[in-house]
């Protein structure tokens, strides 16, 4: 299986890339109180979402901050999480604690299947080989519940749920005619496209909108309570929120992880600017780092994460705006 420092740019990403998601989760929440619990556990409107739809959402504890940002995905009988896999030990029992009271039963998902497909024919794989119609929106549901889900920047990608039988066959199909990527190479498109899914070491520590989580239409303001609630319309109200999560690109020795420190270069002095959510590393030394800052951070500043020796970071914009909805 090949790692993103085998590629020194995203451009040369082979034609068609298969991502296992191997450090990826997906979880299930079945029973006929899945929606109304839901509702009242993410910052997204889960009864807004109609069958095959999907959106990000946050998981909150009672002070606003993130369990964890996770997709979340609606079926005719479940609803499903995907998370980086690290987080679920976190984040699971948060969730489990009110389950007691409603009609659900939440697990890792047995009868499904996901994985990633990149790469410039892509499109043209899954038209021809999974359906003609597939990839018409954003995220399409097909008679034989396969979803397939288009994702954002920075290039083709998909995120592909299909059942068991299905996957394995499509998944023996594409050994011969993909190139295998391991989730590293997926990570470094999250980061490109704005995109912070939280891991365990920084579970907890950040309210939605330091995540941008507002600007990718995970969080609604009118859907009424749910845990987490007060803290983020506070946050959108009363502008009490400061920070922000941006792109920061440069060069390092090692690879920056989540949960290290981001220093910015002030009058010859490295002061404390910020936290690394995810980082990534191509082969020749190039970084790209999503990181929760200062909102009014400076983008001609130099910055540089504290655990690593000789790293140097730039700004680097975003693919959408920062906004309050």
């Amino acid at each position: 299986m090949l790692t993103l420092s085998q590629l020194e740019n995203i451009s040369q990403l082979p034609d068609l890339v298969l991502c296992p998601l191997d450090n990826w989760d997906l979880i299930s929440i079945t029973g006929e109180d899945r929606v109304t619990f839901l509702q009242g556990q993410l910052t997204c409107d889960v009864e807004k979402l109609e069958v095959g739809e999907q959106t990000l959402a946050a998981h909150c504890n009672p002070q606003g901050k993130v369990w964890s940002l996770c997709r979340v995905i609606a079926l005719q009988d479940r609803i499903l999480f995907t998370q980086p896999s690290s987080v679920s030990d976190v984040q699971l029992p948060e969730l489990r604690k009110y389950a007691a009271f409603s009609k659900v039963t939440i697990e890792k998902e047995t009868e499904y299947q996901f994985f990633g497909l990149a790469g410039s024919k892509s499109t043209e794989y899954i038209t021809t080989e999974i359906d003609s119609s597939a990839t018409a929106k954003t995220s399409q549901l097909l008679s034989d519940c396969t979803l397939v889900i288009k994702q954002p920047y920075p290039s083709l990608r998909y995120l592909i749920l299909m059942k068991n039988e299905a996957a394995t066959a499509q998944l023996t199909k594409l050994q011969d005619k993909a190139e295998k990527f391991d989730d590293s190479l997926w990570n470094a498109m999250n980061i490109a496209s704005g995109v912070g899914f939280v891991e365990a070491e920084t579970s907890g520590q950040f309210i939605p909108q330091m995540l941008n989580l507002q600007a990718l239409n995970g969080i609604s303001f009118t859907k009424g309570c749910y845990i987490g609630q007060e803290t983020i319309a506070r946050a959108k109200y009363r502008g009490a929120n400061k920070r922000a999560l941006f792109i920061l690109t440069g060069r390092a020795v090692d690879c920056p992880k989540a949960g290290q420190t981001v220093e910015v270069l002030l009058n010859n002095n490295w002061k404390r600017a910020g936290t690394v959510i995810s980082g990534s590393q191509y082969g020749d030394g190039h970084i790209e780092i999503l990181a929760v800052l200062a909102k009014d951070t400076n983008t001609e500043d130099v910055f540089q994460i504290k655990e690593i020796n000789d790293s140097t970071l730039y700004y680097a914009p975003l693919p959408y705006q920062i906004v309050e909805n």
